[in-house]
């Protein structure tokens, strides 16, 4: 298919007209900026939330959260979660990967943000990487992990501490996940150790 050339652009449909004026980027100031009209009282602001583990210089066009969101969805750990089952229903082929499951997530997960006034952004990047960090089993992997992790294996935490922390992520995307790297919980031991 070659498309139909008009104006130096190539159209797939003859009749398309869809455009948007694009003279002038919308730069991450004035996201920010809207941010601060737009959200509730006590939603969290990118505005002076991108204090990371390793100082960087902010985003010309992309906000603190925006960044999160892209290395999360770009980093191995979210791409490794297209391997590991959510759910099997056997015998049907309703088969869910934690890939699927927390695309599903975010997008539940922004649609109440929206409505509540939170801040849409955060909250995508804090559903698209809740699970990094799981093992290939699970929750059934906790278990099995316990026996080689003295301090227990949790998946939150072990996300936060070892998975995602190298992306130098905003400490404001993990206060969201309720879990801060270095400081992962044990969790409660389902059997005793010897």
């Amino acid at each position: 298919m070659t498309g139909h050339v008009g104006e130096d652009l190539v159209r797939a449909h003859r009749d398309s007209r869809a455009a948007i004026d694009t003279q002038r980027a919308v730069l991450r100031l004035e996201r920010e900026e809207a941010e601060a009209v737009l959200l509730r009282p006590g939603a969290t602001l990118a505005r002076g939330a991108g204090n990371r583990a390793w100082e960087e210089e902010p985003d010309l066009e992309r906000t603190c959260f925006e960044r999160d969101r892209d290395r999360i969805v770009h980093s191995s750990a979210f791409r490794r979660l297209a391997g590991k089952t959510q759910v099997v229903v056997f015998p049907t082929d309703h088969q869910r990967t934690r890939l699927s499951h927390a695309l599903e997530v975010a997008q539940v997960a922004t649609s109440i943000a929206r409505g509540v006034g939170a801040n849409v952004t955060l909250t995508e990047a804090i559903a698209l990487g809740h699970d990094c960090g799981h093992g290939p089993g699970g929750h059934a992997s906790e278990d099995a992990f316990d026996t080689f992790i003295p301090e227990g294996y949790d998946h939150g935490p072990w996300g936060a501490d070892v998975v995602l922390a190298p992306l130098n992520l905003c400490p404001k995307r993990w206060t969201g996940s309720g879990t801060t790297p270095g400081r992962a919980r044990p969790r409660a031991r389902s059997r005793a150790r010897s």
